[in-house]
């Protein structure tokens, strides 16, 4: 049962019906959302027309949010897993203790490095993750972890110093890259169709024709993995033809020369061989994103899921910069960043370990200050660079999300002592020592930012509504797990109220202010072109398209193109075995991640997991519609049924992610990743379908 928790009551006749303000919680979009309550419990649930960014669009995902309130099988107090393998109902208290013990005796016997904690995308911006990387501050383990943009981060980073926005209210030409806005954040993508109905062009580059392809004056379907080949083709485009920004390429950027050298290796021609995309598309598209100023870019995940996602995002980067769209209006801009008071804390001995994979991936360590979750396995199952022992996994279900399904099964299984929180019980969960249930994001107070065209950057607050009855919010848990170890003096916050104004202090606004003010404040100006007023923040205060950062740590410095490990040009031989490409983990309406996949209402949306082929391919097959079929790789085979599409190339199959009976990632791998920041290649690699007897 959901009982109200001293809300801020908007309108209602009666005590017992209430309507509640607030900020969907499901995925990063920050939708407004407005929930009807009678008697404490949620019993309607809508978007909010009052909220100036989604202005009343809520999707599929945040109405569900009453089914999982009330879910049958949601997780409703802890668990500890007994020598028989039996789930043992726990107490709070009992399951702090247990847990404290643990961690305890892992740190006492192994050191603190031997735990690992991550979070999922539950945790993805949100204020709690700051207070799950202080806990491992003060433990003393270096394996803090998350799941992110990273490359897309770090590229950005690189080459000029911060993380842009796109302006699409203001743009006269938007290219969307590997991303699909009307099922990853709804509110962008009618916003980008309005602006497109008014005049801008737009450009949507991406293996699978998504919504926005169909309606967009050019869509270069790509095979998956060459979007780096792509970026240069279009960058030979501009270059070739001068249509860039001379006055900013002379004054605002180092290594054009470089740049121009290794271009001449990508003549659209040659770009049109790799990606499959004809050589008028990629010419018409980089004379209509270079001509048309003020331009716009907004990549998705897709573009980073790659063995070379971190030079194909610079690419695009550069392709910003050198055309004279970054930091003005309609282009790609660089919002002022709010000051929130830093939670990081130092508690590490002189002779800590590093954390796993920062002598592999020390770019992506140092931008981050995070380990990489991806080698946890290989330091589980091998001790490289020494073993975890533990683990605390909070709203993520690797075994489902990572990539090579059965390693990290292993692995998590090999562990002395794994611990989950979640809503349900996942496959991760069921592995696990200790089970613990999580409240939802209705249950506890998050800070949001977000930059508004034609207003600027808001400070804003999704307020608690609920209180869950024996569920803990993430903040409760961290900050109760901490004063059970003996770190109160490093959290002396005594409620979430405290510790989230401690936050807020460098703003000079509280909780309460912003309570008072569900659209946010604006907490600063946005002026064109900061970097005439203080330069880039890069070390030579330029965009570095030649990188003297990557290059003294021994990457490439220039965007080079990399073919995927395996495809049809890298590994021929094989791919006479699997002749198709498989991509996985397009987006779809009913999850976000692994969220959202127990509910009822799910599952009718998505009844069972289906690969996507091409009707032609399908007929060459000799494939039904809906027959089950297998589809392996070279690591593993599943079982889905055939969907037609003629939404892709015929060259090409696609699998969604998060069925747990159908896993994509039993086909996919973790050996070779990226190697600047360790991310895999999930979204371009071999395959084949074989007909059941």
């Amino acid at each position: 049962m959901c009982k109200l928790s001293n809300p801020r009551e908007l309108s209602g006749d009666t005590a017992e019906l209430q309507t509640l303000r607030t900020v969907c919680g499901i995925c990063g979009s920050c939708c407004g959302m407005t929930l009807t309550l009678q008697n404490g419990s949620v019993i309607a649930v809508d978007g909010d027309p009052a909220d100036p960014y989604s202005q009343g669009h809520l999707c599929f995902k945040g109405r569900a949010i009453i089914d999982l309130l009330n879910a049958p099988d949601r997780l409703r107090y802890p668990l500890s897993k007994t020598r028989n393998g039996k789930w043992q109902k726990l107490s709070w208290e009992e399951a702090f203790d247990l847990l404290s013990e643990r961690l305890k005796t892992i740190k006492n016997r192994y050191g603190p490095q031997a735990l690992a904690v991550h979070v999922g995308q539950a945790g993805a911006g949100k204020e709690f993750t700051h207070y799950v990387e202080r806990f491992c501050n003060i433990y003393g383990t270096p394996n803090f972890s998350t799941l992110g943009s990273h490359s897309k981060r770090l590229a950005h980073i690189l080459t000029y110093g911060t993380i842009p926005v796109s302006d699409y209210r203001n743009s006269n030409c938007i290219l969307l890259w590997g991303y699909n806005p009307t099922r990853a954040c709804p509110p962008l993508s009618k916003q980008i169709s309005e602006v497109h109905r008014r005049g801008a062009y737009l450009i949507v580059v991406d293996p699978i024709t998504t919504p926005l392809a169909k309606t967009a004056d050019f869509h270069l379907q790509l095979r998956p993995g060459t979007d780096g080949a792509l970026a240069l083709g279009m960058l030979h485009v501009v270059i070739r033809e001068k249509l860039y920004n001379k006055d900013f390429v002379k004054r605002w950027t180092t290594g054009f020369d470089q740049l121009c050298d290794l271009i001449k290796e990508y003549p659209p021609e040659r770009v049109s061989e790799i990606t499959w995309v004809s050589v008028a598309k990629i010419t018409l598209a980089a004379r209509l994103y270079a001509g048309s100023a003020p331009s716009c870019v907004t990549t998705g995940i897709a573009t980073e899921l790659q063995a070379n996602g971190f030079q194909t995002n610079r690419a695009i980067a550069i392709l910003q910069a050198i055309t004279g769209n970054l930091d003005i209006s309609g282009g790609a801009i660089f919002p002022p960043v709010a000051k929130l008071s830093p939670l990081s804390a130092d508690n590490q001995s002189l002779d800590k370990k590093p954390a796993v994979g920062e002598y592999t991936y020390p770019l992506f360590k140092k931008y981050t200050n995070q380990a990489q979750a991806n080698l946890y396995t290989r330091s589980i199952l091998e001790g490289k660079p020494y073993p975890i022992k533990g683990m605390v996994v909070t709203g993520s279900d690797p075994v489902l999300t990572w990539p090579n399904t059965d390693e990290v099964r292993k692995a998590l299984g090999n562990l002395e002592f794994l611990a989950v929180m979640d809503h349900f019980m996942t496959e991760t969960a069921q592995l696990g020592d200790l089970v613990l249930p999580a409240a939802t994001f209705l249950s506890r107070n998050e800070i949001w930012r977000i930059f508004i065209s034609n207003d600027g950057p808001r400070l804003g607050l999704a307020p608690k509504v609920l209180s869950e009855e024996g569920l803990l919010t993430d903040w409760q848990f961290w900050n109760t797990l901490a004063k059970k170890m003996g770190y109160s003096r490093d959290f002396p916050w005594l409620t979430e109220e405290q510790a989230l104004n401690y936050r807020l202090k460098p703003t000079g606004l509280t909780l309460e202010e912003l309570k008072d003010k569900p659209e946010g404040v604006k907490y600063a100006e946005w002026a064109e072109k900061s970097y005439e007023r203080k330069g880039f923040d890069t070390p030579s205060g330029k965009v570095e398209i030649y990188s003297k950062v990557l290059q003294d740590h021994g990457y490439e410095p220039l965007p080079n193109y990399r073919e995927p490990i395996e495809s049809p040009l890298s590994l021929t031989c094989l791919a006479e075995i699997y002749p198709l490409v498989l991509t996985t983990g397009a987006r779809n309406d009913a999850y976000h991640c692994f969220r959202c996949q127990n509910l009822p209402v799910s599952h009718m949306q998505n009844q069972e997991p289906m690969v996507e082929v091409h009707r032609e391919k399908a007929k060459e097959l000799y494939l039904q519609d809906g027959e089950t079929v297998v589809v392996a790789s070279p690591r593993g085979r599943i079982e889905l049924k055939v969907k037609y599409t003629d939404k892709i190339d015929p060259r090409v199959i696609s699998i969604p992610h998060v069925w747990e009976k159908a896993n994509a990632n039993e086909l996919t791998d973790n050996i070779i990743l990226d190697p600047v920041t360790g991310l895999p290649p999930d979204r371009s690699m071999l395959a084949r379908i074989i007909k059941k007897e």
